[in-house]
C-alpha cells in the first residue's frame, strides 16, 4: 500500500480525538464494562474493554501531546498500562476445565511491547519474558513486526537474536545492529518508511496509538542507550512531530481502575 504523508496520519488522529462518538465507544462504554467484570470474577470482556480504553487514552494523551499539552503524556502511560494489562488478561485465560486458552495474538503484543519500549514502561518485564519466550510457530508468514519484537527483546536482554528473512523489512535492520551507526540509522529510516505504507487499513500501525508515533524507532534507540550503543540523529518526518520530539517527564503515573485490574491479575 502507499505511503501515508505523516501531516494527514496527524489530522487524522486528532479528528479520532475530538469525536465524541469514539470518546463513547472507546472509553465510556468500555469503563462501564470494565466495572462490571470487576465485580463479576467470571466476566470474560474485561480484556477487551481495557484494550479498547487504553487505545483511548493513548490516541487521546497523543492528540494533547500535538497540541503541545505535555501532560497528555501522562494519559498515553495510563493508556500504556490499560494496554498491558489487557495482554496479560488474556495471557492468563483458562476454560471452565482449568485449560489454557490461546494467549494474544503476534501483531497486539509486538504493538503494546514497542509502545512499552519507546515510553520506558517499567511495570512490562513479566510481558516481555513471556512474548520473547515464544517459538516460531506461534508466528505466522505475515508477523515480521512480531519477529522483530521478539528480536529486540532477546537484544535487550542480551541474548542472540533469531535473525531470518522472516523478519521482511527488519531483516537488514537488525543484520546492520552491530555495524557502523551510520549505516544502521540508514536501515531505520527505510523502517519508518515502512511504517507510512502501514498506518492505514489493517496496517501494524493502523489503531490510533501507533499511527504517528515513531514506537519502533523510540524503542530501538531506548534499547541501544541500555546497551550502550550509539544511534546518529534520525532525520524522517515520524520524528518531527512533538510525539518524536516532546518525551514523558516524572513517574510513572498510577491509575486507580489499572490498579484494581493489576490486583486481579495477581490474584490470577
Amino acid at each position: 500500500m502507499p505511503p501515508t504523508n505523516p501531516t494527514s496520519l496527524q489530522r487524522q488522529l486528532l479528528d479520532w480525538a475530538d469525536k465524541s462518538a469514539n470518546e463513547r465507544h472507546y472509553r465510556t462504554a468500555q469503563e462501564q464494562q470494565i466495572a462490571t467484570a470487576l465485580a463479576n470474577p467470571r466476566a470474560i470482556a474485561l480484556h477487551v474493554a481495557a484494550w479498547m480504553l487504553g487505545t483511548w487514552w493513548h490516541g487521546y494523551g497523543q492528540a494533547r501531546v500535538l497540541r503541545g499539552e505535555s501532560p497528555g503524556w501522562d494519559d498515553v502511560r495510563v493508556g500504556q498500562a490499560l494496554l498491558r494489562c489487557s495482554l496479560l488478561l488474556r495471557a492468563s485465560r483458562q476454560d471452565h476445565r482449568g485449560r489454557s486458552l490461546p494467549a494474544f495474538t503476534p501483531v497486539h503484543g509486538a504493538q503494546c511491547i514497542l509502545l512499552g519500549l519507546a515510553l520506558d514502561d517499567p511495570y512490562a518485564e513479566d510481558l516481555h519474558e513471556l512474548y520473547a519466550a515464544q517459538p516460531d510457530p506461534f508466528f505466522q508468514p505475515t508477523d515480521a513486526l512480531g519477529l522483530f519484537v521478539r528480536a529486540l527483546l532477546h537484544l535487550r536482554a542480551g541474548e542472540r537474536p533469531v535473525v531470518t528473512p522472516r523478519l521482511g523489512p527488519y531483516f537488514e535492520l537488525l543484520t546492520a545492529w552491530g555495524s557502523d551507526p551510520a549505516v544502521f540509522v540508514r536501515k531505520l529510516v527505510v523502517v519508518l518508511d515502512h511504517h507510512l505504507t502501514q498506518s492505514s487499513g489493517r496496517g501494524d500501525f493502523a489503531d490510533p496509538p501507533l499511527l504517528l508515533y515513531p514506537a519502533e524507532a523510540l524503542a530501538i534507540v531506548n534499547v541501544r542507550t541500555l546497551l550502550g550503543l550509539p544511534t546518529p540523529k534520525i532525520e524522517h518526518p515520524l520524528l518531527f512531530t512533538n510525539l518524536g520530539q516532546m518525551r514523558p517527564v516524572g513517574p510513572w503515573p498510577r491509575d486507580p481502575l489499572v490498579g484494581r485490574i493489576e490486583q486481579m491479575l495477581a490474584r490470577r
